[in-house]
């Protein structure tokens, strides 16, 4: 601040009446007009043949930088600038940043013995200086740094100049030399002064914070200073609240962290010996600038104690954190659980951070939102073998309670932990089932897929399983998630439970959710439901039950629910063929960790899988092969009605072995990933195999199906292949009884060959999305195939922001992604950067800034396009942003003398408009009033002598920076009788507003 202060005293000082003017300029054209006038002066001064005295030239070169800051062009003057700058004066050497053409002047200041004249051009080329000043001046400002009859004050400057120089200079260029400067460097760090060496620390700072290779000769000097600050060997002008210069020590701490631990036995001694002191007197004061100070430079020590890998140091840094956590001061328990997970990384402080597990676990109740989410990450490190169960337990009691914001994070990270430590297969059950039922809608599809990877390879867990999810049914759990877990379990090894709970009731706890369940989840109940036929033929209740469901679902409008629907009633009417197909699902082969991967994808980071891999899964690597090798499928032929879990490879069942429909595909394969040759497994296997196909003759009433409902990590239904073919049932059953097999939706590769030739459409009604935005704040804009548009806004006067959130549906990257609203005459946009390229299953926010600066007619347009790579298809599109005139509008409470009043004033078109409004179908009083609080107009009751009529205003608001504020009345008319016809009458003080809110609110209430 001190440099601006002088500087509005020079220009005060020399230019008050100039100043004065302008300020009392009333309108643009006469400040324009005293500027012209002064310039005009200035420029006869300077072509004058009289010299001007040392005082003019100054004053005269103020009124122009003056005349530059408020905006104005000034192109003379140049010469005069660089005369004043190789002036010998002090004064005249004080100038702006447009000077960059005079390094010969400036650099004749910094060779010079005058110690002003060197602390002026060192901040000139240090703020001002672009890159040629860096390139011819570097020398001169390094000699000036390592020169010892200098200054302290100039060699401080020098250090932050050169500094300032490094930093502008390429990422790969080395600057200074380590095996020059390294030594320069340690020997400048005995100075006795402790500004320079404030200002060496923070140059050394920056050079190691690029490459600290070379400069390891430095590191014994500031174990130096910092053991001669901690023995308070300072003067009184560097002590803060009894601290020697706490700065200095905070920097030597921080360049200290970019060395590795040192070798010399005396330098590794005398640091752990300054570390103790740090550590051990740190003591809460009541003082608070004396507690900051006193912890930066604790947090900076724990930061060097953890690379020396000393266990006292160590301990003494978790024990001094643990004490800060059960402070008030939210800042320090934040940074001191930063810290302890970096601790909690240390082996050999793993078992001391874990005896502060209660006080960490008391820190996710913190009101602040950022605590708990360190917490929870400090918890999600510290968990090992010994601890685990208690906390994951913590972590499932917590879920109950925890904010909305933090519950995926929250739920993801237990699920982590539950299969990364599981003491028994049971209690992996058991916590997976509880981590589903109480996260509801937060619980994403890795969590049941990888509960039956784990059941499914292990013969003991099927009926505890399956128990489990049936007694979690009974207590009425019924999320998503969880359902599709259940319809899994109880579909697959729900017959195991037929004596303690009837397959029939296992139905009715399924059914009962149906309903409510989304598409994806309903397919897989009503494989379960057969299944369970399979499993229960002789149950006429169960039968009979199971056929109304698919009598129902065979006319239902979403393809691939009746086409399962359809199959699957042919097949419960042939159970020989069905119990033939609906084999039960072989062991899997996985390498990798679903959780895992979810967890690397949203950390942003690859997860080391390896290492983190569950003990279970690692054990069963060892015997897949055998399994694969020995087992009693036929490699190559997948099975129906295997409910496999992303990812998975459908295996063949003993169907093929006893000439069985072999080459069906599997019902419930939720595997993303292209089949071989562009084609799915079963279809393959069909074309190219005898068996297969022969199979398929004999049993030609049997129709293929073929569910490709999720990616590995996603919960949305499939690609845009899906819909070219999906019901095809007829055509199958032609095929069939031809002697050849169709395969009704091919591979991914068919699919899009196919979506190549048509454009891409939107999948619902864009103008429909449109109204609904204009009646809220957030919804849908535009959705297609492999884009979906969201848009969320908020509005305050004239001003509004948007964000629009890009979501891609697709499984491979979006291309050449572009945004961009064109200019309208009414409105003023800033738009935020836009991604090239959107990732598969990634959505990203753009924001957008919107000004209304004048009444309008027509909302303003938003231009879209992408390419899809994988098809070559390109979609461009003009949408119509809902910006519309009720956006601006505020509600206002206007007595019924005043509304009455300024209702009569306005008299006639254009201010006064009314349009009539017919309905197919009628609309309540209540209704209309719902639409007008949706659009920001205030209902006044009691206003019109009709009750049945509607009366409303609001203010609408327009200009930047002056806002224009226009009152809105609106009278609403209604058919008594039928409640059909309305006549909307708007009456503004604006023409163009008038008839915008008048034709906006029609449209509304025709469509609502």
């Amino acid at each position: 601040m001190a440099p601006l202060m002088a500087q509005s005293h020079f220009l005060f000082k020399f230019t008050p009446t100039y100043i004065q003017d302008i300020r009392n300029c009333s309108t643009k054209e006469q400040e324009k007009e005293r500027v012209d006038k002064e310039l005009g002066k200035i420029r006869k001064k300077y072509t004058s043949d009289k010299g001007l005295a040392d005082y003019d030239k100054r004053k005269y070169m103020w009124k122009l930088l003056y005349t530059r800051m408020l905006g104005y062009d000034v192109d003379f003057g140049h010469k005069q600038a660089m005369d004043l700058i190789a002036a010998t004066g002090y004064a005249e050497k004080q100038k702006d940043e447009f000077l960059r053409l005079v390094i010969n002047s400036v650099r004749n200041d910094l060779i010079s013995r005058n110690e002003a004249f060197q602390c002026l051009a060192l901040d000139f080329v240090a703020n001002v200086g672009g890159t040629e000043f860096a390139q011819l001046l570097m020398t001169d400002v390094m000699n000036i740094l390592s020169n010892g009859a200098t200054r302290p004050i100039v060699r401080k400057k020098a250090a932050l100049c050169l500094l300032r120089l490094i930093r502008k200079a390429p990422p790969d260029q080395e600057v200074m030399q380590p095996e020059v400067w390294s030594v320069k460097l340690a020997a400048l760090l005995e100075d006795r002064d402790l500004g320079v060496l404030l200002g060496l620390a923070t140059l050394l700072l920056g050079i190691v914070s690029r490459s600290y290779e070379g400069y390891d000769v430095c590191v014994p000097k500031l174990v130096s200073v910092l053991d001669r600050l901690k023995a308070r060997e300072v003067t009184q002008d560097y002590t803060y609240y009894g601290l020697a210069s706490p700065w200095l020590q905070v920097k030597c701490l921080r360049v200290l962290q970019y060395f590795p631990a040192p070798e010399d036995p005396s330098v590794r001694k005398a640091l752990v010996d300054t570390l103790k002191r740090i550590l051990g007197g740190s003591e809460q004061v009541k003082n608070v600038n004396k507690n900051n100070a006193v912890h930066a430079i604790v947090f900076e020590a724990v930061a060097v104690a953890i690379g020396l890998e000393e266990p006292d140091l160590l301990n003494m840094g978790v024990a001094l954190l643990a004490k800060f956590l059960a402070v008030r001061e939210p800042n320090l328990k934040y940074l001191a659980l930063e810290n302890m997970s970096r601790l909690a990384e240390v082996p050999a402080v793993v078992d001391t951070v874990s005896r502060h597990q209660k006080t960490i676990i008391a820190q996710l109740r913190d009101p602040d939102v950022s605590i708990r989410r360190r917490a929870l990450d400090l918890l999600f490190i510290m968990c090992n073998p010994n601890n685990a169960v208690e906390i994951v337990e913590e972590l499932l009691a917590y879920l109950a309670v925890a904010d909305f914001a933090m519950r995926e994070e929250l739920v993801l990270k237990t699920a982590v932990l539950a299969e990364r430590f599981l003491p028994s297969l049971e209690w992996y059950v058991d916590s997976m089932l509880t981590l589903m039922e109480r996260a509801g809608d937060f619980a994403i599809n890795d969590l049941w897929q990888s509960v039956v990877q784990l059941v499914t390879n292990n013969a003991q867990l099927h009926a505890y399983a399956a128990q489990r999810a049936a007694e979690a049914l009974q207590r009425g759990a019924s999320f998503e998630v969880f359902v599709k877990c259940a319809g899994y379990l109880l579909g697959e090894y729900g017959r195991l439970l037929a004596t303690g709970l009837p397959t029939l009731d296992q139905f009715r706890l399924l059914h009962s959710r149906f309903l409510a369940a989304a598409p994806e989840t309903k397919a897989i109940l009503l494989t379960a439901y057969e299944k369970m036929l399979v499993s229960d033929p002789d149950s006429a209740a169960l039968r009979q039950a199971v056929a109304e469901v698919y009598e129902r679902y065979s006319q239902y409008m979403d393809p691939e629910l009746q086409q399962r629907a359809v199959e699957y009633r042919g097949l419960a009417e042939r159970p020989g063929a069905a119990a033939a197909a609906l084999q039960p699902l072989p062991k899997w082969d996985r390498k990798t960790s679903l959780l895992l991967r979810r967890l690397a994808e949203k950390e942003g980071e690859e997860a080391d899988e390896q290492r983190e891999r569950p003990a279970w899964l690692q054990q069963q690597q060892q015997g897949s092969s055998e399994e694969r090798d020995g087992g009693s499928t036929a490699a190559g032929t997948p099975v129906v009605g295997h409910l496999s879990a992303p990812g998975s490879t459908p295996s063949t069942g003993r169907a093929a072995a006893n000439g069985g429909p072999a080459a069906l595909l599997d019902l419930l394969d939720l595997s993303a990933s292209p089949r071989a040759n562009g084609v799915s497994g079963g279809a393959a296997a069909a074309a190219g195999s005898p068996t297969a196909a022969g199979a398929a003759a004999a049993a030609p009433s049997v129709i293929d199906l073929l569910s490709a409902l999720e990616s590995p990590g996603g919960g949305s239904p499939a690609a845009a292949g899906r819909s070219a073919g999906a019901p095809a049932a007829p055509a199958l059953a032609a095929a069939a009884a031809g002697g050849q097999r169709a395969d009704p939706f091919a591979s991914a590769a068919g699919a899009a060959t196919a979506a190549a030739a048509q454009p891409i459409a939107p999948t619902g009604d864009v103008r429909q999305w449109f109204r609904k935005l204009c009646m809220a704040h957030s919804g849908i804009l535009y959705e297609d195939p492999y884009l979906q548009v969201g848009v969320k806004s908020h509005y305050q006067g004239s001003s509004g922001q948007i964000s629009l959130y890009f979501g891609n549906k697709h499984t491979e990257p979006l291309q050449r992604l572009v945004c961009n609203v064109p200019p309208a005459p009414a409105f003023l946009f800033q738009l935020g950067a836009v991604p090239a390229v959107l990732e598969p299953k990634k959505q990203v926010m753009v924001p957008v800034s919107v000004v209304c600066s004048a009444p309008f007619m027509q909302p303003p347009a938003l231009q879209l396009g992408y390419t899809v790579a994988e098809t070559a298809q390109v979609a461009s599109v003009t949408l119509d942003l809902p910006v519309v005139v009720t956006k601006f509008c505020q509600p206002v409470e206007v007595p019924r003398d005043v509304f009455t009043t300024r209702w009569n004033q306005v008299v006639g078109p254009p201010f006064k408009l009314t349009e009539q409004v017919r309905r197919s179908t009628p609309a309540s009083s209540s209704v209309v009033d719902h639409l007008l609080a949706s659009v920001n107009l205030k209902t006044l009751p009691g206003l019109d002598p009709e009750p049945t009529n509607i009366s409303a205003a609001c203010v609408f608001h327009s200009g930047s920076p002056q806002t224009r504020q226009v009152p809105c009345m609106v009278r609403i008319e209604v058919d008594k009788v039928a409640h059909l016809t309305f006549a909307v009458t708007v009456a503004t003080a604006d023409a163009t507003t008038t008839d915008s809110l008048k034709t906006e609110l029609c449209q509304l209430l025709a469509q609502l």
